[in-house]
């Protein structure tokens, strides 16, 4: 389901696939980041075939739940239902309030407009260790971040407290 989310301050238009994208599964559990993109996007000009927006909202959106790390946490991986890549998580923390949102947009293949690949409140973070976006700065981020667990949906089989890339 194409869903038309608005148009960007240069005049180009923006869509989600509402069942297939990683930004539905965002937007199944915060309908609101429809809201938010919409906001974000008059604000901002799309340019090239992939776009991250980092956008503040100037007023507080919600929380982060990816945090630092210490060697305080307890740490453990899992894959979400869906996910083929593991999560690096932690039961300890808190979550930050932040006012930015991230839209990650990819311009669709002989056309004008741009497709919301994924989206998230708080700041861009690289892609997941495993994924083929990951970058150089994937490594460094995800082994001194994890995601606050708090009840998500994972496959309890896949739990492990040894990173599954570790003997890669």
């Amino acid at each position: 389901m194409i869903h038309r989310i608005g148009i960007a301050r240069n005049k180009i238009e923006v869509f989600v696939d509402l069942i297939n994208s990683n930004a539905a599964k965002s937007i199944a559990r915060q309908p609101h980041l429809l809201t938010l993109a919409a906001e974000a996007l008059k604000k901002v000009s799309l340019r090239g075939p992939e776009v991250s927006v980092e956008y503040d909202v100037g007023r507080t959106i919600g929380y982060d739940y990816i945090i630092e790390t210490t060697d305080a946490n307890t740490i453990f991986y899992a894959q979400a239902n869906g996910d083929d890549l593991f999560t690096r998580y932690t039961k300890n923390g808190k979550p930050e309030a932040t006012q930015h949102i991230t839209l990650i947009l990819q311009r669709e293949t002989g056309d004008s407009t741009y497709q919301l690949h994924d989206i998230h409140i708080g700041l861009k973070k690289p892609p997941k260790l495993g994924s083929t976006q990951e970058t150089s700065e994937s490594k460094a981020y995800w082994y001194n971040h994890a995601v606050l667990f708090n009840g998500q949906s994972i496959q309890p089989r896949t739990i492990t407290k040894v990173h599954p890339l570790a003997a890669v």
